[in-house]
Formats: C-alpha cells, structure tokens, sequence
C-alpha cells in the first residue's frame, strides 16, 4: 500500500489513472489470494479443497502393486481356524462372526499403487492447513472418556504424535484428503492384495505370531498408545508396506456387505454402489492378535471418528507400467 500511495502522490492525469488502475489490481490480487488460501467451495455440501494442491503425479513412498490374481479371502477351515483363536480371548466368540469372509477366491486386480505408510498427523495438519478441513478430533464428545481421545488440540498436536497414524479421521474425511493428493482410497480387495501378498497369508508378514511386527492388545495411553508408521521393519508385507496389521484400522473406499464375497465380481471388485456401512481393515493397538489377521473385516458408519481408525491412500497406475518392488 505504502508503494502505492507514493505514486498517487505524483501530479500528472495520466499518473493518477495509472494509480488507480494499479489501486484495482493489487485489490483484486488481494481477493483472489483470499480465495486460494480459504479454499473454493465447488459445492456447499464438499469440503474445502486448496487451489494449490500437492502433486498429483507424486508416487514417492508408495509401493507398487503389479497387475494379476491374488488369493482374497478365507475357506471354511480358515473360518474355523479363526473362530478357535477367537474364543482364546472372547468367549462369546461366534463362527458366523467370519462368515464375511468366504468363501476363498481368485480376485483380479489392474496395476496400482498404495501408500507404504499409514497417513500422519503431520501429513493429515498440512491438508488441514492448506484447505481450511477440520482437525482430526471428534468434536461430538460429550465425556471426558471421549474427549481423552482426541490427541490434538484445534489445529495442533504434541510433537511426539506427529509420525504416529492420524485417528478421529472419517470415512470423509480420509477421502478428501486422498483426493486433495490426487489420490483415493484403495478398495478393499486392493488392500488385502497389498497386505497378505498374491497366495493369500495369515498376516501381511507370513503366518508367524504379531509380536515384534505390530502394535496391538495395548491400552490407552493417550499420546503413547500408538506407535510411529514404520516402527516394525519385521511386520511389512512382501510389497513392502508397513503397519497393515495393528496401529489403527484403516478406512477403505467400499461400502461393507457381508455376502460380497459371494455375489460380487472376481475383477477389480469395488463393492456396491451405495450402502449403510464403510469397511475397515487391519486392525488396532487395542485389538487381540485374531483381528489382525489380513482377512478380517470390519465395518462402521463412514460419519464417525474413532481413536483407533486412521488411512492410507491409493492410486490406479497406468496398465502398462512394468515395476518390480
């Protein structure tokens, strides 16, 4: 403004039309910079989406998942094999609790990409930053045992948390930011590909036990709970993604039907178009080592935050890209 004036302060016509025309650009650039930074509502209903996006051709610390069959699933033997180590720690466990996950099938999948890491609370803080979206807490809480929950604070967070997975995020939440990456969510057969490999393992790390591979059977400790994304080198799956058992479950883009396994299609299967529940994957730092295992599902409203449900993302890559993880 300073700038300005001093030019207005000169004598000439010509000067002063120049002045004022100059006046009209740097409010009108004043305007339009307010838009980048608050966001530019495309629709009412949508969240808040930054002009100045990451970028979207950005794949670095994503593992790339090659085209072909994986086994999705669990047979009627592996339902049972469940079930029994269910009941060691949930005596009201029941067999048709896993029923959602048969029958074992051949699933088809095109090239993709996944993040290796679950999302951050620092990564999660710059989408909040840069769009105007809400904080990762869930503002719904009416006790303090709620309230206990929720790590951050507004718009921050004590700096030990930054590397551990962001919870209190919805299924809504988690979209807008994978798409403000230029990226989406994967479905649910991606994940699973991603986590158990091609021939279908009890864990993403092979069938041993999830100790020293994975955060889990743990108490609230609030910003202690959780582990940092990549703390079990030991507990990545053969394409090398970390943490896709315990830590936080993870939102996945399908709606949750119990019986898609056996009505839905066998190539790139996306689930329903529309349902009541989202699915969830992976299990948490509060979960026994049975809901650990790759193929456990489980679903929730896509409008509630947890404290132990967080994300990843995924994107489709092109079908003739040749890559070995």
């Amino acid at each position: 403004m300073i700038k300005i004036f001093q030019v207005v302060s000169g004598g000439s016509p010509l000067k002063w039309a120049l002045a004022g025309f100059t006046l009209f650009l740097f409010f009108a650039g004043s305007v339009l910079a307010k838009q980048v930074v608050e966001g530019v509502h495309d629709d009412p209903g949508e969240p808040k989406i930054s002009v100045a996006r990451p970028d979207p051709d950005d794949v670095s610390n994503m593992a790339f998942i090659r085209s072909g069959k994986f086994l999705r699933g669990s047979n009627f033997e592996e339902n049972k094999a469940a079930f029994k180590m269910c009941r060691k720690f949930d005596k009201a466990c029941k067999l048709w609790w896993f029923s959602d996950e048969y029958p074992a099938k051949l699933v088809s999948l095109d090239n993709y990409w996944i993040d290796i890491y679950e999302v951050t609370n620092e990564q999660y803080l710059e989408f909040v930053k840069a769009t105007g979206h809400p904080p990762a807490l869930d503002d719904s809480c009416t006790t303090d045992a709620c309230r206990e929950g929720n790590l951050w604070d507004g718009a921050s967070f004590p700096p030990i948390i930054r590397k551990q997975p962001v919870t209190q995020v919805s299924w809504y939440d988690a979209e807008a930011y994978c798409k403000w990456r230029g990226k989406r969510l994967p479905t649910e057969a991606e994940w699973e590909k991603a986590a158990r490999g091609p021939s279908g393992s009890r864990f993403p790390w092979g069938n041993a036990s999830p100790e020293g591979r994975a955060t889990f059977n743990r108490k609230w400790k609030g910003m202690y709970t959780m582990t940092d994304v990549g703390s079990y080198p030991e507990g990545a799956s053969v394409y090398g993604a970390f943490d896709m058992a315990g830590n936080v479950w993870e939102w996945v883009g399908d709606w949750y039907d119990r019986t898609y396994y056996t009505k839905g299609t066998k190539s790139n299967p996306k689930g329903w178009s529309k349902g009541e529940f989202k699915s969830l994957r992976g299990g948490s730092w509060v979960n026994y080592a049975d809901s650990l295992r790759s193929a456990f599902r489980r679903w929730s409203r896509p409008d509630v935050r947890f404290n132990d449900t967080g994300f990843r993302c995924a994107k489709t890559a092109p079908p003739d890209m040749k890559f070995v993880n």
